[in-house]
């Protein structure tokens, strides 16, 4: 049985994207745009979502846990840095 029900598509998306394992017809830098995305979670959602197509699902996702590390530490950081300044 398939990790995702609908996966694999039905139809053939055409793409605008430069490797086999991205996938939509939409970058996910537009999606990170559209949905006001910082640095660190579109990091977090490139590394989620390109994890079973790229073929090192399991390193991609430790990285992401790294990633979800960094982002805890260095947005707390600077969240007591701005309180600091005010």
């Amino acid at each position: 049985m398939p990790i995702c029900p609908d996966w694999p598509p039905k139809k053939e998306i055409k793409s605008i994207n430069t490797k086999d394992y991205y996938k939509g017809k939409d970058s996910l830098y537009k999606f990170g745009y559209e949905w006001q995305l910082n640095s660190w979670e579109q990091d977090i959602i490139k590394r989620v979502v390109r994890c079973r197509h790229k073929g090192t699902w399991e390193e991609d996702l430790l990285k992401t846990i790294d990633v979800i590390k960094i982002y805890l530490q260095e947005y707390k950081q600077l969240k007591q840095e701005e309180n600091v300044e005010d």
